[in-house]
């Protein structure tokens, strides 16, 4: 009796925990959990912000184009974000010298519209830039010289006044022509003699009075010894990025040996070592010759060992 008790205790405490068993869910292998699911929306987000897209762009050499999709207009829809505009402001700080020398690239190439882009681009990124009025005012000048350039086309096309007079003149004269008698030639008056015709005879000058040539005066035609060579400064962007280039700069050595007017010629990648190249230019120093030279050289943007190494 006692053993059938004892059986029936180990049934019934065998049925509760099936009973357990089919009440509790069934964990689907593989299924992520809440949390999971916010770490990864989290993530997504973070890949999709306009800094991790201006990063994107900076990287892919993107600077400043293509209009909606490159590193500044990124760089400044992050501004907008509490958590992103310290160092999205820090960057535009960087990247805002491109800036200004690809708006005065554009205006020197008469392109207007593009020129107009890369304004309104600095005044979003600092609207007291000390560079804005002088933009403003070339932009201006641009705008009046193409107005004044399409005006004197539409004038050229059409018929001045003279010009109506001179084809009515014409035609009175044609008209004149054809109701005159026509003398034959046996009638014709015969035409005085004709004067022998007149020679030009030009007096070659003594030698004395012809001009001497510059090398006969002394004077040093080469180009001046580069005396005091400068590395360039690698801009930030291009490194990051392990980007490489060139820049041709065009300058004029002074008597004294010193570089002025330093302008550039080209670039290859644009907008990426213009303001590092012109920099540059102006700490050459040449051999003093005592009269003004014009050279040009090209600047090479190398990255450093270490930097290609780890890329």
């Amino acid at each position: 009796m006692k053993a059938r008790w004892i059986g029936l205790g180990i049934g019934a405490a065998l049925c509760l925990a099936a009973c357990g068993d089919a009440a509790r869910p069934a964990v689907v292998e593989g299924s992520a959990s809440p949390a999971d699911a916010t770490a990864g929306a989290g993530i997504v987000a973070a890949a999709t912000a306009p800094y991790a897209r201006a990063e994107r762009a900076l990287a892919a050499g993107r600077i400043l184009a293509p209009a909606g999709d490159n590193a500044i207009e990124h760089y400044l829809d992050a501004c907008a974000q509490p958590s992103e505009r310290v160092r999205a402001r820090a960057a535009l700080a960087e990247l805002q010298p491109y800036v200004l020398i690809a708006a005065e690239q554009a205006i020197a190439r008469g392109d207007g519209r593009e020129a107009a882009r890369l304004q309104a681009l600095i005044a979003r990124i600092d609207s007291g830039a000390p560079a804005l009025p002088r933009l403003r005012a070339s932009l201006d000048a641009l705008v009046r010289a193409r107005e004044a350039s399409d005006a004197d086309g539409a004038a050229t096309a059409m018929p001045s006044p003279a010009a109506g007079a001179s084809a009515a003149a014409v035609e009175r004269i044609g008209a004149t022509a054809a109701t005159e008698p026509v003398i034959s030639p046996a009638h014709a008056p015969e035409p005085p003699p004709a004067a022998a015709p007149a020679t030009a005879t030009v007096q070659a000058p003594p030698p004395s009075a012809l001009p001497t040539p510059p090398a006969s005066r002394g004077v040093e035609a080469r180009t001046p010894r580069l005396l005091q060579d400068a590395q360039p400064r690698y801009p930030l962007p291009a490194l990051r990025a392990r980007i490489e280039g060139e820049a041709q700069v065009a300058f004029t050595i002074q008597p004294d040996g010193s570089v002025r007017n330093a302008r550039l010629l080209s670039s290859t990648p644009p907008g990426m070592f213009e303001a590092s190249a012109l920099a540059v230019a102006r700490r050459w120093r040449f051999e003093a010759t005592g009269r003004a030279h014009d050279s040009s050289r090209t600047v090479h943007f190398r990255l450093p060992a270490e930097a290609a190494r780890d890329g």
